[in-house]
């Protein structure tokens, strides 16, 4: 047993429920060989945060010692809900890692653990019952939510740039009361899927985002609405093998700007809150009103699809189909023929990436991807909220959604009478030009740009005092935290880095541990606003 004092520096809350609160003494993980065992399976050196399930009563292994070693941003975390435990603790010479974490789970310790250490690169040995599954899914969601905030000077660019072809677009907010819709994914069963959706687009809006765009038109069927969102180089890549020339695309301002050289539009605004603070500013400051699409769909399965349902319920459509959506790899593919992609890899790291076998909606396995799972649940979810609207699975195979009812296309649209769909919405567009302050538009963007110089300033000025310790800091600080492009481009930057800097400069002392931290942070902030000064520069070529 450890003495008191020995929890006191790194974790005094410990301490005090130790000293003051009764417990119960509690079992400690005596047998080293199922960790050991699990270890031999694990690829270590992909993981860059290990939690194990309870305190042990043995020594921690080589291997363990010698992952932490190798890089210092890597970190295990012990879990433990019996206060008894930490009282029968006697492995004292791992506090003295500053790579290594306790952390006692009073109550449901998951939110926490992610919020401490978000990351999509983690395993977690269960010496003790613990919901591993859903740490994962809650780390690796805010992982890719901090990684989107510290690469958002692509979005950035990609917003600036889209703002600026505003003008001559349409306001995507319309009604269809009634109407079906079905929603296109490029998954695997959508080949075989196009004769029904022919026969389907004088009864139906049909809606194509992302890769299913490329792979309908791949199959010779135009949608009535493609929909794309993705500020990535592969977003580009795919939407360049389709043959959407003419018709309406929806887009979200974070979409890649070069998307827009694949198709003559019409191009429609969707107004999605995807491109983070500066996709809010601009629309508050060019009076775009409206409420945004999708926000009740949650960020840990948000993709083109579940926006484009959220799309459809919000203009009315109803009955809600789905078809291509296998979230699966049906048949061992990943996509519908059509859609070039790359074969099946080696397994990735990533959390989210991780295969796991599911039963499709004919009972058979199927290999799948957290995050598909996670997109089902959300669809599935969504689809329960909201009992006045049907929802029907139109997918030949994959892994379907909870009470959505499986069924033929043709079987969900037999009662309804064909429209002349190309009509209505060419009149709708016509009548929906988007209403926005154009002439603003100029003078923000010098105002941000002046606010980036004043940024970059008050940043250097506060690296140098940081190295001082000078009691001006706090002044500075405050004078730069005041600045329009600091609430508009770099805060989030700013939080998303005092979350994932903890591990990267671990140290026993606090205070020296939390001046490390605040150092490599502005010198990071300074990088982020030479990065937004380039992307400012440049913008001119687009006006």
């Amino acid at each position: 047993m450890m003495k008191m004092e020995s929890w006191q520096q790194r974790y005094p809350d410990i301490r005090f429920f130790l000293s003051f609160f009764p417990y119960e003494k509690a079992e400690l993980i005596h047998d080293s060989k199922p960790l050991e065992e699990w270890l031999e399976n694990l690829r270590l050196a992909e993981i860059e945060v290990l939690y194990i399930s309870g305190l042990i009563n043995f020594a921690l292994p080589i291997d363990l010692h010698n992952w932490l070693a190798e890089r210092k941003e890597r970190t295990l975390v012990f879990v433990e809900k019996d206060l008894g435990a930490f009282a029968a603790f006697k492995e004292e010479k791992l506090l003295q890692n500053p790579q290594i974490h306790f952390h006692y789970a009073q109550e449901d310790p998951i939110d926490v653990l992610a919020e401490m250490f978000p990351t999509d690169r983690l395993a977690i040995f269960e010496g003790k019952p613990f919901d591993g599954a859903l740490l994962k899914r809650k780390s690796a969601s805010l992982s890719a939510l901090y990684s989107d905030v510290l690469y958002s000077h692509k979005i950035v660019e990609n917003v600036t740039t889209n703002f600026q072809r505003l003008k001559g677009c349409f306001d995507a907010r319309g009604k269809f009361e009634g109407v079906p819709a079905v929603i296109c994914g490029a998954g695997p069963s959508l080949s075989k899927a196009i004769p029904a959706l022919q026969n389907a687009k004088e009864k139906a809006l049909i809606f194509a985002g992302g890769s299913a765009i490329t792979a309908l038109t791949q199959l010779g069927l135009q949608p009535h609405f493609a929909m794309a969102l993705d500020p990535n180089d592969e977003e580009f890549d795919r939407l360049k093998q389709a043959h959407f020339f003419e018709g309406p695309f929806l887009f979200a301002p974070r979409l890649h700007r070069h998307v827009f050289c694949t198709s003559n539009g019409p191009f429609g605004y969707l107004k999605s809150d995807t491109g983070g603070f500066i996709e809010n500013f601009l629309e508050k400051e060019l009076e775009i009103s409206g409420d945004p699409i999708g926000p009740d769909l949650g960020p840990e399965a948000f993709s083109v699809t579940t926006l484009a349902l959220a799309y459809a319920f919000a203009m009315g459509c109803n009955p809600i189909l789905f078809a291509g959506v296998d979230l699966a790899y049906t048949g061992g593919e990943r996509y519908a023929r059509g859609v070039k992609a790359e074969k099946m890899r080696a397994q990735d790291p990533s959390a989210l990436e991780e295969r796991i076998m599911r039963k499709d909606i004919h009972g058979k396995d199927v290999e799948t991807l957290l995050k598909w799972v996670m997109e089902a649940e959300c669809i599935s979810t969504f689809a329960k909220k909201h009992p006045e609207v049907q929802f029907f699975n139109c997918t030949g195979g994959g892994i379907g959604f909870a009470e959505v009812k499986n069924t033929a296309l043709d079987e969900a649209l037999a009662n309804f009478s064909s429209q002349d769909f190309e009509g209505r919405i060419h009149q709708w567009i016509q009548s929906s030009p988007l209403h926005f302050r154009e002439e603003k538009l100029f003078q923000i963007f010098e105002n941000l740009e002046s606010s980036l110089e004043r940024c970059e300033t008050l940043c250097l000025e506060i690296i140098r005092l940081l190295e001082k310790e000078s009691g001006k800091l706090v002044l500075h600080q405050s004078d730069f935290v005041d600045e329009m492009a600091y609430s508009w481009l770099l805060e989030g930057i700013d939080i998303a880095l005092s979350r994932i800097l903890f591990r990267y400069y671990p140290h026993l002392d606090p205070n020296e541990g939390k001046r490390q931290r605040e150092m490599a942070k502005y010198h990071e902030l300074k990088r982020q606003i030479s990065k937004f000064k380039n992307i400012f520069n440049k913008r001119k070529a687009y006006a």
